[in-house]
């Protein structure tokens, strides 16, 4: 095993968040497996992972990876925050409220963002958010929108 610095970790963390930003998931995917091997215990790598198939649409794929980070990670409210916004983007709004409300209360301090990140995804789920819905509504959106372009400039 190579001891890196914690700085070096970070820095490769933030390049892969850029790459993901960017929708350059093959390369972002690579940055956090690369950092899973040089720090094998750390959860926000196998995160970052599980971020990239989020990106993309797989839920599934990131439910498996952060689920498995849970099990080795047992008190990370990052992996449970970010668990539970997979699980009600999927669909699965009974598990996603409870490990959104895991993560709430390992991370409950003020200054704790995997907990404010959670209990602002609970929050909308109270309102009656729900991201399959929201993507229905807004695809119609998009779609009426472009017929309205084109019937103006068809003019």
């Amino acid at each position: 095993m190579i001891d890196v610095p914690r700085e070096d970790i970070i820095v490769m963390l933030e390049a892969g968040y850029i790459y993901l930003a960017m929708k350059k998931f093959k390369e972002a995917k690579h940055i956090f497996e690369g950092i899973c091997e040089l720090a094998p215990k750390h959860e926000v790598p196998r995160v970052g992972v599980a971020n990239v198939f989020f990106a993309q649409g797989k839920y599934l794929e990131a439910i498996r990876i952060l689920k498995k980070t849970i099990t080795d990670n047992p008190d990370s409210a990052f992996a449970y925050a970010h668990l539970g916004e997979a699980q009600l983007f999927y669909g699965k709004r009974k598990e996603a409220q409870s490990n959104l409300t895991k993560a709430s209360e390992l991370d409950s301090g003020d200054d704790g963002k995997s907990g404010e990140f959670a209990r602002s995804l609970l929050g909308l789920m109270d309102m009656g958010y729900d991201p399959r819905e929201f993507k229905k509504v807004f695809k119609q959106f998009a779609q009426d929108h472009e017929k309205k372009k084109q019937e103006t400039t068809s003019e």
